[in-house]
Protein backbone atom coordinates (compact mmCIF):
# COMPACT_ATOMS: atom_id res chain seq x y z
CA UNK A 1 0.00 0.00 0.00
CA UNK A 2 1.34 3.03 -1.19
CA UNK A 3 1.93 6.67 1.23
CA UNK A 4 -0.03 9.26 -0.14
CA UNK A 5 -1.08 12.83 1.89
CA UNK A 6 -2.62 15.38 0.65
CA UNK A 7 -2.73 19.12 1.93
CA UNK A 8 -5.90 21.13 2.95
CA UNK A 9 -5.71 23.13 -0.31
CA UNK A 10 -5.11 19.98 -2.52
CA UNK A 11 -8.34 18.26 -0.69
CA UNK A 12 -10.09 21.38 -0.99
CA UNK A 13 -9.28 21.64 -4.77
CA UNK A 14 -9.57 17.85 -5.18
CA UNK A 15 -12.76 17.82 -4.00
CA UNK A 16 -14.13 21.18 -6.07
CA UNK A 17 -16.72 21.11 -8.86
CA UNK A 18 -15.63 22.66 -11.96
CA UNK A 19 -17.23 24.49 -14.76
CA UNK A 20 -15.45 26.67 -17.46
CA UNK A 21 -12.26 25.66 -16.22
CA UNK A 22 -13.09 27.50 -12.69
CA UNK A 23 -12.59 26.01 -9.18
CA UNK A 24 -16.16 26.73 -7.53
CA UNK A 25 -14.78 25.61 -4.23
CA UNK A 26 -17.51 25.71 -1.42
CA UNK A 27 -16.96 28.58 1.15
CA UNK A 28 -18.79 26.86 3.79
CA UNK A 29 -15.98 24.10 3.34
CA UNK A 30 -13.69 26.70 4.01
CA UNK A 31 -15.28 28.24 6.99
CA UNK A 32 -15.38 24.85 8.72
CA UNK A 33 -11.96 24.36 7.75
CA UNK A 34 -11.02 27.75 9.07
CA UNK A 35 -7.63 28.00 7.24
CA UNK A 36 -6.24 26.99 3.86
CA UNK A 37 -2.40 28.28 3.97
CA UNK A 38 -1.18 31.42 4.91
CA UNK A 39 -0.30 32.58 8.57
CA UNK A 40 -2.59 35.70 8.43
CA UNK A 41 -5.56 35.50 11.25
CA UNK A 42 -6.58 39.03 10.34
CA UNK A 43 -6.20 42.01 8.29
CA UNK A 44 -5.86 45.71 8.75
CA UNK A 45 -6.42 47.29 5.34
CA UNK A 46 -4.69 51.01 5.76
CA UNK A 47 -6.44 52.79 3.18
CA UNK A 48 -4.95 56.22 2.54
CA UNK A 49 -8.01 58.07 0.74
CA UNK A 50 -6.74 60.21 -2.16
CA UNK A 51 -3.37 58.96 -2.80
CA UNK A 52 -0.72 58.99 -1.33
CA UNK A 53 2.90 60.77 -3.57
CA UNK A 54 5.19 57.62 -3.45
CA UNK A 55 8.04 60.33 -4.23
CA UNK A 56 7.49 62.01 -0.40
CA UNK A 57 7.16 58.86 1.18
CA UNK A 58 8.47 55.24 0.60
CA UNK A 59 10.04 55.84 -3.27
CA UNK A 60 12.38 58.50 -3.41
CA UNK A 61 14.33 60.07 -6.57
CA UNK A 62 16.98 62.49 -4.86
CA UNK A 63 18.90 62.93 -8.12
CA UNK A 64 16.12 63.84 -9.98
CA UNK A 65 15.06 67.47 -10.86
CA UNK A 66 13.99 69.74 -7.75
CA UNK A 67 10.51 70.18 -9.43
CA UNK A 68 10.33 65.99 -8.94
CA UNK A 69 11.94 65.48 -6.29
CA UNK A 70 10.62 67.74 -4.12
CA UNK A 71 11.52 69.58 -0.86
CA UNK A 72 11.64 66.27 1.54
CA UNK A 73 15.05 64.31 1.68
CA UNK A 74 15.53 60.44 2.26
CA UNK A 75 17.14 58.87 5.41
CA UNK A 76 18.11 56.05 6.25
CA UNK A 77 16.50 52.54 8.04
CA UNK A 78 16.64 49.77 10.02
CA UNK A 79 17.51 47.86 7.03
CA UNK A 80 20.80 48.70 5.28
CA UNK A 81 20.12 50.10 2.35
CA UNK A 82 16.98 51.15 2.47
CA UNK A 83 15.51 54.76 2.18
CA UNK A 84 12.40 55.97 2.93
CA UNK A 85 11.46 59.80 3.20
CA UNK A 86 12.92 61.77 6.66
CA UNK A 87 9.12 62.97 7.39
CA UNK A 88 8.68 59.07 8.66
CA UNK A 89 11.63 58.59 10.88
CA UNK A 90 9.68 56.42 13.17
CA UNK A 91 9.00 54.32 10.54
CA UNK A 92 12.44 54.21 9.94
CA UNK A 93 13.50 52.61 12.38
CA UNK A 94 11.39 49.77 12.01
CA UNK A 95 12.06 48.85 8.59
CA UNK A 96 12.71 45.54 9.13
CA UNK A 97 9.39 44.57 10.09
CA UNK A 98 8.02 45.67 6.38
CA UNK A 99 8.08 45.14 2.45
CA UNK A 100 7.75 47.82 0.26
CA UNK A 101 6.28 47.38 -2.81
CA UNK A 102 7.43 50.09 -4.93
CA UNK A 103 5.65 48.69 -8.47
CA UNK A 104 2.12 48.89 -7.85
CA UNK A 105 0.51 50.03 -11.25
CA UNK A 106 -3.00 50.87 -13.01
CA UNK A 107 -4.26 53.11 -15.96
CA UNK A 108 -6.84 54.35 -14.19
CA UNK A 109 -7.06 58.48 -12.64
CA UNK A 110 -10.40 58.85 -11.12
CA UNK A 111 -10.38 58.54 -7.45
CA UNK A 112 -13.67 56.59 -7.39
CA UNK A 113 -12.78 54.25 -9.94
CA UNK A 114 -9.37 53.73 -9.10
CA UNK A 115 -10.95 53.19 -5.48
CA UNK A 116 -13.11 50.91 -6.38
CA UNK A 117 -9.35 48.82 -7.88
CA UNK A 118 -7.81 49.14 -4.93
CA UNK A 119 -10.60 48.29 -2.84
CA UNK A 120 -11.37 45.02 -4.42
CA UNK A 121 -8.66 44.19 -7.07
CA UNK A 122 -11.22 44.17 -9.77
CA UNK A 123 -11.32 46.78 -12.70
CA UNK A 124 -14.13 48.64 -12.53
CA UNK A 125 -13.96 49.17 -16.21
CA UNK A 126 -14.37 52.71 -16.44
CA UNK A 127 -12.49 55.78 -15.50
CA UNK A 128 -14.93 57.75 -14.78
CA UNK A 129 -16.29 58.84 -10.90
CA UNK A 130 -18.68 56.06 -10.61
CA UNK A 131 -21.18 55.55 -7.93
CA UNK A 132 -21.68 52.27 -5.99
CA UNK A 133 -24.07 49.60 -7.29
CA UNK A 134 -25.33 46.29 -6.67
CA UNK A 135 -22.97 44.76 -9.18
CA UNK A 136 -20.11 45.79 -7.85
CA UNK A 137 -17.11 43.01 -7.06
CA UNK A 138 -16.95 42.88 -3.52
CA UNK A 139 -14.21 44.11 -1.30
CA UNK A 140 -11.61 42.06 0.18
CA UNK A 141 -13.38 42.58 4.06
CA UNK A 142 -16.39 41.30 2.40
CA UNK A 143 -15.36 38.14 0.91
CA UNK A 144 -13.25 37.66 4.32
CA UNK A 145 -16.34 38.07 6.23
CA UNK A 146 -18.10 35.63 3.58
CA UNK A 147 -15.46 32.77 3.73
CA UNK A 148 -13.99 32.59 7.33
CA UNK A 149 -15.40 31.96 10.44
CA UNK A 150 -16.15 34.57 12.81
CA UNK A 151 -14.15 34.41 15.91
CA UNK A 152 -15.37 35.02 19.36
CA UNK A 153 -18.72 36.41 17.84
CA UNK A 154 -17.37 40.11 16.82
CA UNK A 155 -18.41 41.11 13.59
CA UNK A 156 -15.97 39.86 10.66
CA UNK A 157 -15.83 43.21 8.74
CA UNK A 158 -15.45 46.72 10.14
CA UNK A 159 -15.23 50.40 8.54
CA UNK A 160 -13.83 52.90 10.40
CA UNK A 161 -13.80 56.05 11.54
CA UNK A 162 -15.75 57.66 8.16
CA UNK A 163 -17.69 56.38 5.39
CA UNK A 164 -15.26 55.86 2.48
CA UNK A 165 -16.51 58.74 -0.50
CA UNK A 166 -14.12 61.20 -2.59
CA UNK A 167 -16.45 62.93 -4.79
CA UNK A 168 -19.27 63.70 -2.04
CA UNK A 169 -20.87 60.16 -3.14
CA UNK A 170 -19.63 56.49 -1.43
CA UNK A 171 -17.04 54.57 -2.96
CA UNK A 172 -17.59 51.65 -5.27
CA UNK A 173 -16.38 48.17 -3.81
CA UNK A 174 -16.12 49.47 -0.51
CA UNK A 175 -18.86 46.44 0.55
CA UNK A 176 -20.55 43.27 -0.16
CA UNK A 177 -21.46 44.29 -4.01
CA UNK A 178 -22.84 41.33 -5.91
CA UNK A 179 -22.35 39.41 -2.74
CA UNK A 180 -25.22 41.34 -1.01
CA UNK A 181 -25.04 43.41 1.67
CA UNK A 182 -25.08 41.31 4.05
CA UNK A 183 -21.42 41.28 3.65
CA UNK A 184 -21.18 44.97 4.02
CA UNK A 185 -19.16 46.20 6.73
CA UNK A 186 -20.21 47.42 9.97
CA UNK A 187 -19.48 51.09 10.00
CA UNK A 188 -18.00 52.56 13.27
CA UNK A 189 -18.61 56.31 12.23
CA UNK A 190 -17.72 59.34 14.96
CA UNK A 191 -19.78 61.11 15.28
CA UNK A 192 -18.98 64.55 13.52
CA UNK A 193 -20.87 66.55 16.02
CA UNK A 194 -19.23 65.26 19.21
CA UNK A 195 -18.12 68.26 21.42
CA UNK A 196 -14.63 69.58 21.71
CA UNK A 197 -13.10 69.37 25.27
CA UNK A 198 -12.20 72.64 27.23
CA UNK A 199 -8.83 70.68 27.23
CA UNK A 200 -8.98 70.01 23.54
CA UNK A 201 -5.68 72.31 22.80
CA UNK A 202 -5.52 71.45 18.78
CA UNK A 203 -6.39 67.58 19.65
CA UNK A 204 -8.92 65.18 18.71
CA UNK A 205 -10.97 64.20 22.10
CA UNK A 206 -10.88 60.28 22.76
CA UNK A 207 -13.58 58.62 21.08
CA UNK A 208 -16.45 56.71 23.09
CA UNK A 209 -17.43 53.71 21.39
CA UNK A 210 -20.61 52.76 20.45
CA UNK A 211 -22.36 53.05 23.62
CA UNK A 212 -26.21 53.34 23.59
CA UNK A 213 -27.84 56.99 25.09
CA UNK A 214 -28.02 57.53 28.55
CA UNK A 215 -32.14 56.95 28.62
CA UNK A 216 -31.98 53.86 26.53
CA UNK A 217 -30.54 50.73 29.01
CA UNK A 218 -30.40 47.15 27.07
CA UNK A 219 -33.68 46.43 28.82
CA UNK A 220 -35.26 48.76 26.94
CA UNK A 221 -33.29 48.37 23.49
CA UNK A 222 -34.55 44.60 23.53
CA UNK A 223 -38.47 45.32 24.48
CA UNK A 224 -37.76 47.78 21.23
CA UNK A 225 -36.22 44.75 19.28
CA UNK A 226 -39.75 42.79 20.38
CA UNK A 227 -42.09 45.82 18.92
CA UNK A 228 -39.89 45.98 15.61
CA UNK A 229 -40.57 41.99 15.27
CA UNK A 230 -44.39 42.66 15.69
CA UNK A 231 -44.08 45.23 13.25
CA UNK A 232 -41.65 43.77 10.63
CA UNK A 233 -44.60 40.38 10.70
CA UNK A 234 -47.16 42.41 9.26
CA UNK A 235 -44.31 44.11 6.25
CA UNK A 236 -43.42 40.62 5.77
CA UNK A 237 -45.52 39.69 2.86
CA UNK A 238 -44.44 42.44 0.89
CA UNK A 239 -40.38 42.02 1.27
CA UNK A 240 -39.11 39.45 -1.19
CA UNK A 241 -37.39 36.22 0.56
CA UNK A 242 -33.97 38.05 -0.25
CA UNK A 243 -34.81 41.25 1.28
CA UNK A 244 -36.16 39.78 4.62
CA UNK A 245 -33.14 37.53 4.80
CA UNK A 246 -30.41 40.76 4.30
CA UNK A 247 -32.48 42.62 6.50
CA UNK A 248 -32.67 40.15 9.54
CA UNK A 249 -28.79 39.82 9.19
CA UNK A 250 -28.04 43.20 9.07
CA UNK A 251 -30.49 43.46 12.32
CA UNK A 252 -29.11 40.42 13.83
CA UNK A 253 -25.21 41.87 13.20
CA UNK A 254 -25.99 45.31 14.77
CA UNK A 255 -28.30 43.78 18.14
CA UNK A 256 -25.47 42.04 18.55
CA UNK A 257 -22.96 44.87 18.48
CA UNK A 258 -24.89 46.98 20.55
CA UNK A 259 -26.33 43.96 23.34
CA UNK A 260 -23.09 42.32 23.65
CA UNK A 261 -21.33 43.48 26.61
CA UNK A 262 -17.74 42.05 25.34
CA UNK A 263 -18.45 43.66 21.48
CA UNK A 264 -19.21 47.11 22.42
CA UNK A 265 -16.23 46.94 24.96
CA UNK A 266 -14.18 46.25 21.72
CA UNK A 267 -15.13 49.63 20.15
CA UNK A 268 -14.78 51.89 23.26
CA UNK A 269 -11.37 52.68 22.55
CA UNK A 270 -11.77 55.34 25.39
CA UNK A 271 -10.93 52.21 27.69
CA UNK A 272 -7.45 52.54 26.68
CA UNK A 273 -4.67 53.58 29.42
CA UNK A 274 -3.88 57.67 28.08
CA UNK A 275 0.12 56.68 27.97
CA UNK A 276 -1.46 54.49 24.75
CA UNK A 277 -3.40 57.28 23.35
CA UNK A 278 -0.47 59.33 23.95
CA UNK A 279 1.34 56.80 21.72
CA UNK A 280 -0.44 56.36 18.76
CA UNK A 281 -1.12 60.16 18.60
CA UNK A 282 -4.26 61.79 19.52
CA UNK A 283 -4.98 62.67 16.08
CA UNK A 284 -7.77 60.77 14.20
CA UNK A 285 -5.91 58.99 12.47
CA UNK A 286 -3.67 57.64 15.22
CA UNK A 287 -7.00 56.66 17.30
CA UNK A 288 -8.53 55.04 14.77
CA UNK A 289 -5.11 52.78 13.68
CA UNK A 290 -5.29 52.11 17.65
CA UNK A 291 -8.81 51.25 17.54
CA UNK A 292 -8.09 48.96 14.70
CA UNK A 293 -5.89 47.17 17.21
CA UNK A 294 -8.19 46.73 19.75
CA UNK A 295 -10.71 45.55 17.07
CA UNK A 296 -8.24 42.92 15.97
CA UNK A 297 -7.61 41.73 19.66
CA UNK A 298 -11.05 40.88 20.53
CA UNK A 299 -11.58 38.81 17.32
CA UNK A 300 -12.53 40.90 14.03
CA UNK A 301 -11.38 39.10 10.75
CA UNK A 302 -10.43 42.83 8.42
CA UNK A 303 -10.83 46.25 9.23
CA UNK A 304 -10.78 48.98 6.72
CA UNK A 305 -9.21 51.72 8.68
CA UNK A 306 -10.13 54.99 6.77
CA UNK A 307 -6.48 56.71 7.66
CA UNK A 308 -7.10 60.96 7.29
CA UNK A 309 -6.15 63.59 9.23
CA UNK A 310 -8.10 66.10 11.26
CA UNK A 311 -5.56 69.50 11.12
CA UNK A 312 -5.57 70.86 13.96
CA UNK A 313 -7.46 74.37 14.37
CA UNK A 314 -10.54 72.95 12.45
CA UNK A 315 -13.91 71.56 13.08
CA UNK A 316 -14.64 68.26 13.57
CA UNK A 317 -16.44 67.78 10.57
CA UNK A 318 -13.22 69.15 8.92
CA UNK A 319 -10.76 66.05 7.62
CA UNK A 320 -7.92 66.07 4.67
CA UNK A 321 -7.03 63.05 2.91
CA UNK A 322 -4.12 62.57 0.91
CA UNK A 323 -5.22 64.62 -2.08
CA UNK A 324 -3.20 67.05 -2.09
CA UNK A 325 -3.28 69.52 -5.32
CA UNK A 326 -2.08 71.92 -3.54
CA UNK A 327 -0.35 72.78 0.04
CA UNK A 328 1.10 69.97 -0.63
CA UNK A 329 4.17 69.93 1.21
CA UNK A 330 2.62 71.89 3.97
CA UNK A 331 -0.03 69.20 4.72
CA UNK A 332 2.70 66.23 4.61
CA UNK A 333 4.90 68.24 6.81
CA UNK A 334 2.39 69.55 9.65
CA UNK A 335 -0.24 67.02 8.97
CA UNK A 336 -0.65 63.77 7.10
CA UNK A 337 3.34 62.48 7.46
CA UNK A 338 3.72 63.00 11.32
CA UNK A 339 0.20 61.85 11.99
CA UNK A 340 1.03 58.58 9.91
CA UNK A 341 4.22 58.33 11.57
CA UNK A 342 3.69 58.30 15.04
CA UNK A 343 0.35 56.08 14.42
CA UNK A 344 1.30 53.24 12.18
CA UNK A 345 5.41 53.23 13.79
CA UNK A 346 2.62 52.42 17.31
CA UNK A 347 0.46 49.94 15.23
CA UNK A 348 3.29 47.64 14.06
CA UNK A 349 5.49 47.72 17.14
CA UNK A 350 2.18 47.75 19.14
CA UNK A 351 1.23 44.45 17.53
CA UNK A 352 4.87 43.00 17.50
CA UNK A 353 4.82 43.42 21.12
CA UNK A 354 1.29 41.93 21.90
CA UNK A 355 2.36 38.58 20.12
CA UNK A 356 -0.37 39.52 17.27
CA UNK A 357 1.97 40.86 14.19
CA UNK A 358 2.82 36.96 13.12
CA UNK A 359 -1.08 36.71 12.46
CA UNK A 360 -1.93 40.07 11.61
CA UNK A 361 -1.61 41.31 7.98
CA UNK A 362 -1.11 44.87 7.87
CA UNK A 363 -1.44 46.61 4.30
CA UNK A 364 -0.89 50.28 3.81
CA UNK A 365 -1.69 52.18 -0.08
CA UNK A 366 -4.12 54.71 -1.27
CA UNK A 367 -6.01 54.21 -4.58
CA UNK A 368 -3.16 55.60 -6.91
CA UNK A 369 -0.04 57.76 -6.18
CA UNK A 370 1.00 61.48 -7.25
CA UNK A 371 2.25 62.51 -10.70
CA UNK A 372 6.21 62.99 -10.83
CA UNK A 373 6.21 66.36 -11.75
CA UNK A 374 5.06 69.08 -8.74
CA UNK A 375 2.39 71.30 -10.23
CA UNK A 376 2.10 75.48 -9.85
CA UNK A 377 -0.51 75.79 -7.66
CA UNK A 378 0.28 77.41 -4.15
CA UNK A 379 2.63 75.52 -2.18
CA UNK A 380 3.42 72.88 -4.92
CA UNK A 381 1.15 70.10 -5.52
CA UNK A 382 1.11 66.59 -7.17
CA UNK A 383 -2.00 65.44 -9.40
CA UNK A 384 -3.16 61.89 -9.63
CA UNK A 385 -1.10 59.19 -11.16
CA UNK A 386 -2.05 55.72 -10.78
CA UNK A 387 0.72 54.33 -12.86
CA UNK A 388 3.80 54.34 -10.08
CA UNK A 389 2.95 53.81 -6.46
CA UNK A 390 4.04 52.40 -3.57
CA UNK A 391 2.13 49.99 -1.01
CA UNK A 392 3.34 49.08 2.51
CA UNK A 393 2.89 45.58 3.82
CA UNK A 394 3.77 44.05 7.52
CA UNK A 395 2.99 40.82 9.55
CA UNK A 396 1.15 38.36 8.46
CA UNK A 397 3.48 36.29 6.74
CA UNK A 398 5.35 39.34 5.02
CA UNK A 399 9.00 38.83 4.77
CA UNK A 400 10.25 41.98 6.42
CA UNK A 401 13.00 44.10 5.95
CA UNK A 402 13.05 44.27 1.35
CA UNK A 403 12.14 46.24 -1.55
CA UNK A 404 10.23 44.44 -4.32
CA UNK A 405 9.64 46.08 -7.51
CA UNK A 406 11.49 49.38 -8.83
CA UNK A 407 9.93 52.54 -10.98
CA UNK A 408 11.93 54.65 -13.45
CA UNK A 409 15.07 57.46 -12.20
CA UNK A 410 11.55 59.94 -12.08
CA UNK A 411 9.15 57.70 -10.55
CA UNK A 412 6.93 57.94 -13.63
CA UNK A 413 6.69 54.38 -14.14
CA UNK A 414 7.35 51.03 -13.12
CA UNK A 415 10.16 49.14 -14.60
CA UNK A 416 10.68 45.87 -12.43
CA UNK A 417 8.11 43.55 -11.00
CA UNK A 418 4.77 45.56 -12.24
CA UNK A 419 1.93 44.55 -9.43
CA UNK A 420 -1.81 45.42 -10.62
CA UNK A 421 -3.83 45.43 -7.54
CA UNK A 422 -5.33 42.52 -8.83
CA UNK A 423 -1.95 40.75 -8.08
CA UNK A 424 -2.05 42.92 -4.48
CA UNK A 425 -5.66 41.08 -3.90
CA UNK A 426 -4.39 37.68 -4.96
CA UNK A 427 -1.58 37.91 -2.10
CA UNK A 428 -3.68 39.23 0.82
CA UNK A 429 -5.89 36.85 -0.32
CA UNK A 430 -3.01 33.80 -0.11
CA UNK A 431 -1.42 35.27 3.11
CA UNK A 432 -4.92 35.19 4.99
CA UNK A 433 -5.36 31.38 3.62
CA UNK A 434 -7.99 31.77 1.04
CA UNK A 435 -7.11 30.62 -2.41
CA UNK A 436 -6.63 33.38 -4.84
CA UNK A 437 -8.23 31.78 -7.29
CA UNK A 438 -11.87 30.53 -5.24
CA UNK A 439 -15.01 30.94 -7.41
CA UNK A 440 -18.15 32.57 -5.11
CA UNK A 441 -21.40 32.96 -7.00
CA UNK A 442 -23.69 35.68 -6.44
CA UNK A 443 -27.51 36.23 -6.24
CA UNK A 444 -28.46 35.00 -9.31
CA UNK A 445 -26.31 32.16 -9.30
CA UNK A 446 -23.61 33.29 -11.62
CA UNK A 447 -19.83 32.31 -10.60
CA UNK A 448 -17.32 35.01 -10.24
CA UNK A 449 -13.51 34.80 -9.65
CA UNK A 450 -12.44 36.56 -6.17
CA UNK A 451 -9.55 38.34 -8.21
CA UNK A 452 -8.03 37.37 -11.87
CA UNK A 453 -4.23 38.51 -10.21
CA UNK A 454 -1.23 36.02 -9.27
CA UNK A 455 0.16 36.12 -5.81
CA UNK A 456 3.30 38.57 -5.12
CA UNK A 457 5.44 35.27 -4.03
CA UNK A 458 8.78 37.73 -3.16
CA UNK A 459 6.49 39.43 -0.58
CA UNK A 460 5.45 36.11 1.41
CA UNK A 461 8.10 34.61 3.99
Amino acid sequence: MSSFSMSRRELLRFGALTLGGLNLVDPLRLRALGKTGGTARHCIFVFLNGGPAHLDTFDMKPDAPVEIRGLFRPISTSVPGIEITEKLPSLARLAHHFAILRSATHPLSAHNSSAAYALSGHSPGSDANIRPTPNDHPTYGSVVAKVLPKIGGMPPFVLTPTLLFDMGFPTPSAGGGWMGNRYDPLPAVRNRMMARSPSWEGKLPVPTGLGLPDELSVERMQQRVKLLGQVDEAFAAAKSAAERSSWDAHQAEALDVILSPTTRAAFEVSREPAAMHDRYGRSEMGQVLLLSRRLIEAGVRFVTANAVSNPANTTLSAFQIWDTHRDHFRLYEQNLLPELDQGLSALISDLDERGLLDETLVIVMGEMGRTPKINSNPDGGRDHWGQAYSVLWAGGGIRGGQVVGATDHHGAFVKDAPARPDDIAATLYELLGIPHDLVLRDATDRPHRITEGTPIRQLIG
